[in-house]
């Protein structure tokens, strides 16, 4: 079940207010940034690591968040993450940009971080303090270098329809990743277009979740989260020990959050963002899986998990 590693890679800021404001910077924090190349040199001689940006050299992302539809069956708002995690998956080792609104600078970094990706963040500059904020969090994690757990191979043949149930996968916290052959140390390999899989089913991706849902097993997947619908989660592990990162889309804090990874884990450690005194309660162990409640949690959460 083992994918690529992931390195701890800090998200960059890109700042295009001038080197007049380089006090707000190191207030936040921060000490290296992407700027526009005539500003270059005026941010290092004001001390800081700064390089010239180039949007050609990054794939521009959409900003992450939730958006709630009515939904006309039920009656009520259901919500629709938007998440990039998919997108990372599906684009391997690329550069990554995101232009985002107000109040979810802390929420990219945090995606981009917890999926090791390799991004660079423009926020509005009342959303600077967030970030640095976030960043000084991300500083302070563990360095690990785990390679991510997944139960679904996808075999990406570049159509709209393969992307789009990836991140419907992804949504619904069915860990997959991309791969170009079956490989059997996955529990499914997915290829759309196939017998088993035909492309007529794949037209409708929710449905098609559905469908992988339950052939996978719920029985069987790595992760399961209890009481959010805009939680997503990430974990990365090995023989001994997984780490799992959640990200909360939501905007709003999150309580009473439960959370089952498959394995027996004697040892759990909670680090969530803005929540002093985080811990973990109502841990235990049973039927090859591990549980466990995240009382509070803002914007992003990791939990430690040891044998």
């Amino acid at each position: 079940m083992l994918t690529f590693f992931l390195a701890a890679v800090l998200p960059w800021l890109y700042w295009d207010q001038g080197a007049s404001t380089a006090d707000a910077v190191k207030q936040a924090g921060i000490d290296r940034l992407y700027v526009p190349a005539e500003q270059e040199a005026a941010w290092k001689a004001a001390g800081f690591d700064a390089r010239a940006f180039d949007a050609a050299k990054f794939v521009k992302l959409p900003a992450p968040g939730v958006q709630y539809r009515a939904d006309v069956a039920s009656a009520t708002n259901v919500p629709w993450v938007d998440a990039n995690g998919w997108r990372f998956e599906r684009g391997g080792a690329r550069a990554y940009y995101y232009d985002v609104p107000w109040r979810k600078a802390a929420l990219a970094a945090a995606e981009a971080y917890a999926y090791g990706a390799d991004a660079v963040l423009h926020p509005e500059a009342r959303d600077l303090p967030a970030f640095g904020r976030m960043l000084a969090f991300l500083r302070g994690m563990e360095s690990t270098e785990l390679p991510a757990l997944a139960n679904i191979g996808i075999i990406d043949d570049g159509a709209r329809e393969t992307g789009e149930v990836l991140n419907l996968l992804t949504r619904r916290n069915l860990l997959a990743r991309v791969v170009t052959a079956p490989d059997p140390k996955y529990e499914l390999n997915v290829r759309i277009g196939s017998k088993e899989y035909p492309k007529a089913q794949a037209a409708d991706p929710s449905a098609f979740a559905s469908l992988i849902r339950r052939k996978l097993t719920d029985e069987k997947r790595l992760l399961r989260l209890y009481g959010s619908d805009v939680v997503l989660g990430r974990v990365t592990g090995n023989a001994t020990r997984v780490r799992v990162h959640l990200i909360n889309y939501g905007g709003g804090k999150v309580e009473g959050l439960r959370v089952r990874v498959r394995g027996a884990y004697a040892q759990g450690a909670l680090a969530a963002f803005g929540v002093k005194g985080a811990a973990l309660i109502a841990y235990n162990t049973a039927d090859d899986g591990t549980e466990f409640t995240i009382p509070e949690m803002d914007v992003y959460a990791v939990v430690d998990l040891k044998k």
